[in-house]
């Protein structure tokens, strides 16, 4: 597990007039919580935080919170963004502990496309779950979920029993698909229900005169 090291200081001021001069001066009002933890306001840098979805490439990552003499160890729970700019006006931190497992989201990572021999006679990566919820402590939870399909075929499934990460639980059922190789559709298929749906159009469009 990636940890990224992010200074924080508490927030002397509460408010959207006062969210507002911080944003001005390239500060993020952020919240960070936890179980057994006090709710703290805080303010970080829009850089710092820019950073580290930069450097993360898209992988879950620890946060080391330094603040008011503390470090607190964080996942980053949500950011909020300008709906007009997209710059980063929030963030939640879940602050967790190492001795104590935490649930959390994890991206799906797949690789091997090019060599996947159903992939090459035309069939289609259909996947389902872009993201598994894990149970694991801290340091233990993967930045990604990698999985090959460079020999699957199609018709070939990989469910959630299928992935194996030693101190690492699922949130899922064991037979949930992540993802399968299915058949291409073939033209005729996709012809005949393009035709169907304009007769089935036609014949509900009202004659004239009525």
């Amino acid at each position: 597990m990636q940890v990224f090291k992010m200074d924080a200081r508490l927030r002397e001021r509460l408010g959207k007039e006062a969210a507002k001069k911080y944003r001005k001066e390239g500060l993020v009002p952020a919240e960070a919580y936890g179980a057994g933890e006090k709710n703290y306001h805080l303010l970080v840098k829009r850089k710092d935080v820019e950073d580290v979805i930069r450097e993360s490439h898209g992988e879950t990552v620890l946060i080391e919170l330094k603040f008011d003499g503390e470090k607190k160890l964080a996942f980053i729970q949500d950011i909020q963004r300008d709906k007009v700019k997209g710059t980063i006006i929030h963030v939640d931190f879940h602050i967790v502990h190492e001795e104590e497992k935490v649930e959390v989201t994890v991206p799906v990572v797949v690789v091997g496309q090019e060599e996947s021999p159903g992939l090459k006679k035309g069939g289609i990566l259909d996947i389902q779950l872009h993201e598994l919820t894990v149970w694991a402590l801290p340091m233990t939870v993967p930045g990604h979920i990698e999985i090959d399909v460079s020999k699957m075929d199609i018709g070939d499934v990989v469910y959630v029993r299928d992935i194996r990460i030693e101190g690492v639980e699922f949130e899922h059922d064991d037979d949930e698909v992540i993802l399968s190789i299915v058949a291409p559709r073939a033209e005729e298929e996709v012809a005949e229900e393009a035709a169907e749906e304009t007769e089935e159009a036609e014949g509900a469009a009202p004659s004239e005169g009525e």
